[in-house]
């Protein structure tokens, strides 16, 4: 609740430290198993019975939202969100879809684009929440990078991989992100190896009611193939044994590999908000679940409260990583710290600092549960309209960037 305040008495100061005004698209990113406007019936990803959309475009906001591969990796989500909102064919790259052995540009995926404008000089604010907020600095990364085609030796040649577009976005919000991954995923891989590869599996329970969006990977029956040569197929489809999954980008090393590649861009604005619904078991020294974990999350508090996981080159997590919101490590959300380039800068948002680019800003951490955060599981008209308040204050603030 102190967090809470602090950001909302930093709300009041805003307009005396910045004197900046934009008006550009803020752009929401879920996360795993997210889905899009269309899917799950009347039930929104970002608040639930409520539409937090629709609710910050009433306040006067221009907000979008995408829908991705909700088990889909870091890449993959990040080359369809730029196409969602630019417009055009999805291209993954030659590269990466030779290396992962799926469909560089499937037909089915060419969009309109939501903001077909965007460009260095018409930028977006991005909002990532839990896996989103990876992909929203995956995004980043390519588009500020060009890639090589290997077989050419020339620039990849969609517009996103082969070329370097500077300045196509202004900031950087994440909420709830495993920025240096979940125990979780290191959890469950361990205790059922098989579910970090059950794309294929995945893909036959796809329904217009929920789709995976894995048609990149080929998994689908072609009618003229036989019954007898598609299971074959899927047999020994590369799918199964991928690392090109929100499993492995989730877990504690594949978190480590992403934080070696992408990093923190000086011209971008960055903010962070963390969550909790754990509390210190002072007997033990671990975390158990609090009063307010939703039934769903609490066998999972309660694991990540007391699994060490190995980290890989003699580390291991330590007792500071059993604080959880119960599905990510409290300690993860703030900033990206594990990887060859060593912890990110990071500051608390205050009412006495001006906000400077290249730095995390924190903006407290929140007592609620990872799905709660979103406005799931919440019956409370008060936390409800607590969870609206989030939302309209952060795009206010970006709104007030310079």
């Amino acid at each position: 609740m102190a967090n809470l305040i602090k950001f909302f008495l930093f709300q009041l100061f805003l307009p005396l430290l910045l004197f900046g005004e934009n008006n550009y698209p803020i752009i929401l990113v879920h996360g795993f198993l997210g889905w899009g406007k269309e899917e799950v019936g009347g039930i929104n990803y970002w608040g639930g019975e409520k539409d937090i959309e629709k609710y910050l475009i009433d306040k006067g906001y221009t907000v979008y939202s995408v829908s991705l591969g909700p088990i889909s990796s870091t890449y993959d989500c990040a080359v369809e969100t730029f196409y969602q909102v630019k417009g055009g064919q999805v291209d993954f790259g030659r590269n990466h879809s030779k290396k992962y052995k799926i469909e560089q540009r499937p037909k089915e995926r060419t969009y309109v684009g939501l903001y077909p404008n965007w460009d260095e000089n018409h930028p977006v604010h991005l909002i990532g929440y839990s896996f989103g907020g990876l992909t929203t600095r995956m995004l980043l990364q390519l588009l500020e990078s060009t890639f090589i085609d290997d077989s050419t030796g020339m620039t990849e040649e969609s517009l996103l991989l082969g070329n370097s577009l500077n300045n196509w976005v202004k900031s950087i919000t994440t909420m709830s992100t495993p920025h240096n991954g979940s125990t979780l995923s290191n959890i469950v891989i361990d205790a059922l190896p098989f579910v970090d590869n059950l794309l294929p599996v995945a893909n036959m329970l796809s329904t217009n009611f929920y789709d995976f969006d894995l048609d990149h990977w080929n998994l689908s029956k072609s009618e003229s193939e036989s019954l007898w040569s598609y299971v074959k197929r899927l047999i020994d489809h590369p799918a199964w044994n991928t690392k090109n999954s929100i499993a492995w980008d989730s877990s504690i090393q594949g978190s480590k590999e992403l934080n070696d590649l992408l990093k923190i861009n000086p011209s971008v604005y960055y903010f962070s908000s963390s969550t909790v619904a754990s509390v210190l078991d002072s007997n033990s020294g671990q975390h158990k679940p609090a009063d307010h974990v939703s039934i769903m999350s609490y066998p999972w508090s309660w694991l990540i409260g007391k699994t060490i996981i190995d980290m890989g080159n003699g580390e291991k997590t330590n007792k500071h990583w059993f604080e959880n919101d119960g599905t990510v490590n409290t300690i993860s959300m703030m900033r990206p710290f594990t990887g060859e380039n060593g912890p990110e800068p990071l500051k608390e948002l205050s009412n006495t600092k001006i906000i400077k680019p290249g730095i995390w800003h924190h903006i407290g951490i929140f007592e609620f549960d990872h799905k709660s955060f979103l406005g799931h599981f919440l019956d409370e008209p008060s936390k409800i309209n607590e969870i609206m308040n989030i939302f309209e204050q952060q795009a206010r603030l970006l709104y007030s960037l310079p």
